[in-house]
């Protein structure tokens, strides 16, 4: 008959502390990701100047986003002075990443959602395949989103790129409504 080796006290608590380990590091990769949600108002002063676009525009621009956890919802206000906001069509993105179609304009699209590790960071994907003399070209626009340590602000960097317009990146700047 074999006999069985005795586990020592030492080994017990060098096992203990290799779980522990393991299971603090599976609770960073399953943390909550960041709540984008609120009304967020454009910060022209401390948003990259462009020739054309929100950098020009003569009102305000309010940006809201609204996050649970199956989508993200964003959708922008335009109000000019003395006038009713016009807002333009909202834009839904799946929360978990999966990739869905968007068949709001007439050239066929995906969109789909990355997160950084940590999930701090949220980047949107929005890719669109238009034929161009014949031949398919995507134009993709992707968008950075980051809070502020204290959430009061919200900082995006939009990357436009395609074969046909090159790539340019406008970082805008919002403050929490």
């Amino acid at each position: 008959m074999k006999s069985c080796k005795q586990i020592t006290p030492n080994e017990i608590v060098k096992a203990m502390f290799i779980f522990l380990i393991l299971l603090s590091s599976m609770s960073v990769e399953a943390q909550i990701p960041t709540n984008f949600s609120g009304s967020w108002e454009y910060d022209k002063i401390n948003s990259d100047k462009e020739e054309r676009g929100d950098a020009s525009f003569d009102g305000t621009i309010v940006l809201d986003i609204k996050q649970d956890s199956e989508t993200i919802e964003f959708s922008t206000t335009y109000f000019m002075p003395g006038r009713e906001g016009k807002t333009l069509r909202p834009s839904s993105f799946l929360a978990s990443g999966e990739i869905s179609a968007d068949d709001s304009g007439i050239d066929p699209a995906k969109k789909y959602v990355t997160w950084s590790k940590d999930n701090t960071i949220l980047t949107t994907h929005y890719i669109m395949t238009a034929s161009i003399d014949g031949v398919a070209q995507d134009f993709l626009t992707a968008t950075t989103y980051k809070l502020s340590e204290d959430s009061k602000t919200l900082v995006t960097e939009e990357l436009k790129k395609s074969d046909l317009n090159g790539e340019k990146t406008i970082r805008k700047v919002y403050k929490k409504k």
